[in-house]
């Protein structure tokens, strides 16, 4: 993509996006705020974007100054050395926000500047902290969660939900009204296609891979429910004598490795799971794409953005039939209870099934042409466009 001949009849709006959280503590609502950053720019119609940016911010993904430099004419950074998460952040950004006249504010995060001279809308991605209190540290971390929850609906003009079910759980816990939120789903990357069996082979002897594994990519926190798929893909093995190995994927909390790495110990499968960590950004569509099965067991998401990934990888996929993940998912996946272990290895077996494997790896990518970061872009520029509007 690039910035030539994006002019409109009408004035952009102006609009300042935090992009503070295009960094490696927010692997997904980094890539979330970058692709759809990326996406704006391209629309025909899309607004003048001020970016909040912080250079002293990790981030390995993305290029916040390559994307400014090549979309000069719709996007400023505006470099500041307030972080996410400091008090700074609710006074430093008010005179910015007057002084440059902008239309609205952006903010892809609860936790934000509250209280601004201008409208805001917030994107809104799930309430694990409510729906499953387990999921904080403490009672202190569960009070914050849910104040500062509170203070970003109440003080938002618009709330965008990324799913139905998010929506619908954010009326039920918070209650917002429907008229204040509206849905719009997250988009795929066109970098996550199928890979041909040539194309497979180069990846697999460049990336290590075995030459049939499951996959799980996401972080390793006890929602995601790992404990039962590692106790699943023993059953699996015990019953089918199937020594598939299994790769976990993903940014790591160091708080819930060690259970995990003891419980694959205990079972003797050392040598058949494999903890990948963090992937490259460039090598996730092929870690995907080589896949035999993807599992994705989780007990809570807002949208399941790995599900729609491998999706769109061609790749089958097992996922559970819990909040977002069928909105997701549709028909183009074996769904399954998250907390019965016995399902979730029957789900395995169901997908590794040559006859199933074709049916999915046809339906996937058909599944995920529904979504695109276009779409959720210019779902994106109407809500900004009804707040100029004054609705």
């Amino acid at each position: 993509m690039n910035g030539a001949g994006l002019k409109s009849s009408k004035r952009p709006l102006k609009v300042a996006l935090d992009a503070r959280y295009v960094q490696d503590h927010f692997p997904g609502i980094g890539r979330y705020t970058f692709h759809l950053i990326e996406a704006l720019v391209c629309l025909p119609d899309g607004p003048q974007l001020t970016l909040l940016y912080n250079p002293a911010l990790p981030d390995r993904r993305y290029s916040l100054p390559d994307l400014a430099a090549r979309f000069p004419e719709r996007v400023r950074l505006q470099s500041t050395a307030v972080r996410p998460f400091s008090l700074a952040e609710q006074w430093a950004f008010w005179s910015l926000a007057r002084r440059n006249a902008f239309d609205l504010w952006h903010a892809p995060y609860y936790i934000r500047p509250y209280f601004l001279p201008l409208p805001t809308v917030l994107t809104a991605y799930d309430v694990t902290g409510t729906r499953l209190p387990e999921a904080l540290p403490s009672r202190k971390a569960r009070l914050a969660f849910n104040l500062a929850n509170r203070l970003a609906f109440r003080t938002s003009r618009r709330i965008i939900a990324i799913s139905e079910f998010t929506a619908s759980d954010i009326q039920r816990y918070y209650g917002v009204k429907p008229g204040k939120m509206r849905v719009i789903p997250l988009g795929v990357s066109s970098r996550f296609k199928p890979l041909d069996l040539s194309e497979q082979q180069v990846a697999r002897a460049r990336l290590r891979l075995p030459e049939r594994y499951l996959l799980y990519t996401g972080i390793n926190k006890p929602h995601k429910n790992l404990s039962r798929l590692l106790e699943a893909y023993r059953l699996y093995r015990e019953q089918s004598g199937d020594d598939i190995n299994l790769i976990l994927a993903g940014k790591e909390d160091a708080r819930y490795s060690k259970d995990l790495r003891k419980q694959v110990a205990d079972s003797g499968l050392e040598r058949a799971v494999r903890f990948r960590g963090e992937v490259a950004e460039e090598d996730l569509p092929s870690l995907y794409a080589c896949a035999t099965l993807f599992i994705f067991p989780s007990l809570y998401e807002g949208f399941g953005l790995p599900v729609l990934e491998a999706l769109a990888c061609g790749v089958p996929v097992a996922c559970a039939n819990n909040t977002s993940l069928p909105e997701v998912a549709g028909e183009a996946a074996i769904l399954f209870e998250a907390e019965n272990v016995a399902a979730i290895a029957e789900a395995i077996g169901e997908g590794l099934q040559p006859a199933r494997q074709a049916v999915l790896r046809h339906k996937g990518p058909e599944q995920a042409s529904k979504f695109s970061w276009q779409r959720t872009a210019e779902l994106t520029l109407a809500v900004y466009n009804e707040i100029a509007a004054g609705k």
